[in-house]
């Protein structure tokens, strides 16, 4: 209206005013579209809300196994087997862990998107005590702080508390300690609190989350925990955990023996760890100078028997505490040297080369895609010029 009292053109004053405009939002700070609103309380934000500040540590996140820990195929067609085998009862057992978010929501059918981002920030961030093998694994307070080792995050969008649980392994025990019938099926965290790891202080998110720079939402390079969150899925994390050395080579006119050692040189718990289907087999050969060879292995697992002496070779099994009974355990606790002796008949080549090496072993079922096809009819004709 100003612009027409003094006789201004409409094209003129739009032109102006347009101007002006864009002037004043490059000069104010406004909120950009992709900017998250506010925490709610009793509501669990999406992680995608997080990373409009987080980028670096959402992008770390979203690779993670926490991140993946509904969707993670593996996980899938376990708890599939496990919830029909269970009548649907398998839920109760899995979801606290895969799907968290279900506790505060009830979304154990896992519709709503923010369920299926498995361990998301929303939910760990709120955690405020855990409790192994409890009924309740977590206690939480979902609001508008946030729980977190530094605690000087305050933001228009949430504030924040520094928690000592966060940079405690207490924070890992809820869902890496597992026990059914009296037996520790999985005991990641119990192990670490019997290994020189635990006794120095050492704590999970030291090898598991360790410091990394990132850039903050005001563009400042800062040192933040990683959210990889790398363990039995990393290449990386796995060959650093065993170190194998041949010691010595004994010959004999009828056999050779190889003294070996091996050591967890890396791990601040037994090797493998988790879930008892995961196994570690040493292998030794032996080869003449005519490449004939001979080859051994030493498996190193967790056995589980069921209340019938079964073995447990399923996961969807174990996951429905079905476990009664450890029947072997032979696994390389955090900081042993195991020696080994493995001995191969026969006569002894004049000249030999000895290998020996770890593979890290898991043989889970997935879920796949598979063409059934089936001929239903088929015509023929023959015909001539």
């Amino acid at each position: 209206m100003l612009f027409f009292n003094y006789g201004v053109s409409s094209r003129y004053c739009k032109a102006i005013f347009g101007s002006i405009a864009a002037l004043l939002l490059s000069i104010l700070p406004a909120a950009a579209a992709s900017d998250p609103p506010p925490l709610r309380t009793g509501v669990i934000s999406g992680a995608g809300e997080c990373g409009a500040c987080h980028k670096e540590v959402l992008e770390k996140w979203k690779d993670s196994m926490h991140a993946q820990a509904v969707t993670d195929p593996v996980f899938q067609a376990a708890y599939m087997q496990a919830f029909l085998d269970s009548d649907g009862k398998a839920k109760h057992i899995c979801l606290e862990c895969h799907a968290p978010v279900s506790l505060t929501n009830g979304d154990t059918n896992l519709k709503e998107p923010v369920t299926r981002e498995g361990i998301t920030c929303h939910f760990c961030h709120s955690i405020t005590a855990t409790h192994p093998n409890g009924k309740r694994r977590f206690d939480i307070k979902v609001g508008t702080t946030l729980a977190g080792p530094r605690g000087n995050a305050n933001t228009t969008y949430h504030s924040s508390v520094k928690s000592d649980l966060h940079r405690s392994a207490d924070l890992c025990a809820a869902c890496h300690e597992y026990e059914a019938n009296g037996v520790k099926i999985m005991a990641t965290w119990s192990e670490w609190k019997n290994s020189p790891q635990g006794a120095k202080g050492t704590v999970c998110q030291q090898c598991h989350m360790p410091l990394e720079n990132s850039i903050n939402q005001r563009g400042e390079r800062i040192s933040v925990f990683s959210h990889s969150l790398a363990g039995g899925h990393s290449i990386v994390q796995l060959r650093k955990g065993v170190v194998v050395n041949i010691n010595t080579v004994e010959r004999f006119s009828d056999r050779t023996v190889v003294n070996l050692e091996l050591e967890n040189a890396g791990a601040g718990h037994s090797l493998p760890t988790g879930i008892p289907t995961r196994k570690l087999v040493l292998y030794v050969q032996v080869t003449g100078a005519d490449n004939r060879s001979q080859k051994k292995s030493v498996v190193y697992e967790k056995v589980i028997f069921n209340k019938k002496g079964q073995e447990l070779v399923r996961d969807s099994d174990i996951m429905q505490g079905l476990g009664a009974v450890i029947a072997k355990d032979n696994r390389i606790a955090a900081g042993e040297r195991r020696k080994e002796q493995v001995v191969f008949y026969g006569a002894t080549p004049s000249e030999i080369s000895v290998t020996a090496w770890v593979d890290y072993v898991y043989q889970p079922a997935l879920l796949q895609n598979t063409e059934m096809r089936v001929e239903m009819t088929r015509a023929e004709r023959s015909f001539g010029r």
